[in-house]
């Protein structure tokens, strides 16, 4: 029978409802907050890192748990199960939250996919629009809300209370359905490159580190791949957000993995600029699959990195124009 409780999560700062019960057959405990969402710990976690308040889990580090549960639940994985790799080092130092673009851009995306879904405005912003679009708070949110509106992107009644505020009758204007779409086709890029590979490779792993990355940081991008960013339960959006929102996409075809294949055709699909690049002697001994030999692939050799920085960074900066 489920029992009121806060949440280990967010605590239940804004005041909203959180139930808690035993996982069916499972050493674990399901919540269902109002905020996060439905999820479940370990009693592992809960007994040894005191319902979770751990070193480290600030504020900020709880709203983007909170907003990765979110995620989780809008990919429709099975439910996430919190266990003691989640609040590792590793783990907690790569528990961020998303910047106030980001935020902005979640949220545009968020209240876009409301309406379009149900044909009306939000009637009032729900408990968990905080964790959906990765703000550190509930007030947050509505600043970041305010702030949007000023933009001329969104409509909504907002309305102070004694005890909060009230945002009611959200939607997008014209405006901002024209950043929705064209936000939606990919078409407002990031200020870093994607690449699609293999991994674990023990040649291409550290040529990635110490050549390929340091290449495109010179020309002022970041490069990631899906080990930068990935999240448990919600590898295949988190996939298509960081194409879409990204500059570039580099897709190495050395080992003719699939899901590089998959990953190229999606972001051509989007009109992002794709860059293929392959090992030498695998590219001279076979060249690579036809619906790609004849796209712009550049060459690289563990033996000789700098001709292929300087070729890698000379493309990019055709394909950029910078």
């Amino acid at each position: 029978m489920p029992e009121s409780t806060s949440c280990p999560v967010c605590l239940s700062a804004d005041g909203y409802l959180c139930s808690a019960e035993r996982y069916g057959d499972r050493d674990a405990t399901l919540f269902n907050c109002q905020v996060c969402g439905r999820y479940a710990v370990t009693r592992t976690v809960l007994d040894d890192h005191d319902g979770l308040r751990i070193n480290g889990l600030n504020k900020a580090k709880r709203a983007a748990l909170s907003h990765q549960l979110r995620l989780s639940q809008m990919a429709k994985r099975d439910l996430r199960m919190l266990t003691s790799y989640d609040f590792d080092e590793a783990a907690l130092r790569d528990l961020v939250l998303p910047s106030p673009i980001q935020q902005s851009a979640n949220a545009i995306r968020a209240i876009g996919d409301y309406v379009s879904e149900h044909g009306e405005p939000i009637d009032e912003l729900g408990p968990e629009f905080s964790a959906l679009i990765g703000a550190p708070s509930r007030v947050s949110a509505f600043n970041l809300l305010q702030e949007i509106k000023d933009y001329g992107l969104i409509t909504m009644i907002s309305q102070q209370m004694l005890n909060g505020f009230v945002a009611m009758d959200i939607n997008l204007s014209l405006k901002g359905w024209e950043h929705y779409e064209t936000e939606k086709r990919g078409k407002i890029s990031g200020n870093y490159g994607f690449i699609a590979l293999k991994f674990g490779d023990p040649i291409l792993d550290p040529f990635l580190q110490e050549h390929i990355k340091p290449a495109i940081s010179g020309i002022g991008y970041n490069l990631i791949d899906m080990r930068d960013v990935a999240k448990a339960g919600i590898i295949d959006n988190l996939m298509r957000i960081q194409i879409r929102d990204a500059a570039f996409v580099l897709v190495d075809l050395t080992h003719e993995n699939a899901g590089a294949y998959w990953e190229a055709g999606y972001a051509e699909g989007l009109g992002k600029p794709v860059l293929y690049i392959c090992e030498k002697g695998k590219f001279d001994q076979k060249q690579t699959h036809f619906d790609t030999n004849h796209c712009t692939t550049v060459v690289w050799s563990a033996s000789d990195p700098q001709k292929f920085r300087v070729e890698l960074v000379a493309t990019l900066r055709r394909s950029l124009a910078i």
